[in-house]
């Protein structure tokens, strides 16, 4: 009887153990971007602050950027990485730093409305972050324009019908919570701002980090309120605005999505306890030699 017991006690200790140390991993799509909206030059510049800073080095197990080539079709190097990345008990991360979905995570022109590989993948539990472009919006895989999921890619991934980024009023100012988790954001123009009266009585809570007033923000995270067995899903819009080279010395589409990951998503997400104080040491190294 001892001996079932102690055994017990040893598997019910391993699998805490796995729980709590169990890795997160962030894949960047950089491909062809939409020339109008954010240049190639910008998402190289952008992928490598985000992907050199300390703070988003120290939570992820591995970070991969996946470009032109890695992206067309379900048997794709990105896709795979989709789908690996799916119900495996651990929550992750995609950026789209191009603002482009490619057909790895959703068949254009809206092939697959319910069920494709980015529904599934935030459905589980991770995490999307969008920049620059309509998210979900079309693809430039090979350096030519796809044809249109039009404002249904979003609407279909977010199962909310009808929902739009389309242009509004789209003159941004920090929120409280902006300044505080985003201190490099400055005041923007948003082309592609989110309606957030169209999330009123959905599945989703967002959580706002610029505004022009309490109907249309950027950028915010819309959060799911049916978290899956990866985590709970998020997908976060930011910045998406029609600008090939950012005005002014720093691109902020590249340091505030850092900010945002290190000062916020840090914390919300269920990353790893080893990661999040590798995460403090780091950030507490770093403002002791500034």
């Amino acid at each position: 009887m001892k001996l079932y017991v102690y055994l017990g006690i040893a598997i019910f200790a391993f699998t805490s153990c796995v729980a709590i140390v169990s890795a997160n991993d962030l894949a960047f799509y950089s491909g062809p971007t939409n020339p109008g909206w954010i240049s190639d030059k910008a998402v190289r510049e952008n992928v490598a602050v985000i992907k050199d800073d300390p703070g988003v080095k120290s939570l992820f197990d591995s970070i991969e950027d996946f470009g032109d080539g890695d992206e067309e079709g379900g048997d794709s190097p990105l896709a795979k990485w989709a789908i690996e990345h799916t119900d495996n008990g651990q929550q992750d991360v995609i950026i789209l730093a191009c603002g482009t979905c490619p057909s790895a995570l959703y068949e254009f022109p809206n092939k697959d409305p319910d069920g494709s590989n980015v529904e599934n993948f935030v459905e589980a539990g991770n995490i999307v972050i969008n920049v620059a472009d309509w998210i979900f919006y079309m693809s430039y895989e090979g350096g030519v324009r796809s044809p249109n999921n039009g404002p249904d890619g979003a609407a279909n991934v977010f199962d909310i019908p009808g929902l739009s980024f389309g242009a509004r009023v789209g003159a941004m100012k920090p929120t409280k919570l902006g300044a505080e988790v985003i201190p490099s954001m400055e005041d923007f123009t948003s082309d592609r701002p989110w309606h957030v009266e169209q999330f009123d009585g959905s599945d989703w809570d967002l959580v706002i980090f610029g505004e022009a007033d309490k109907n249309n923000a950027d950028p915010a995270v819309a959060i799911s309120k049916e978290p899956g067995p990866d985590g709970t899903g998020m997908i976060a819009a930011m910045w998406q605005s029609a600008k090939p080279e950012w005005p002014g010395n720093t691109d902020i589409r590249g340091i505030g999505v850092a900010e945002f990951i290190n000062n916020w998503l840090a914390d919300e997400a269920e990353f790893n306890v080893e990661a999040k104080n590798k995460l403090a040491t780091t950030w507490g190294t770093l403002k002791q030699t500034r």
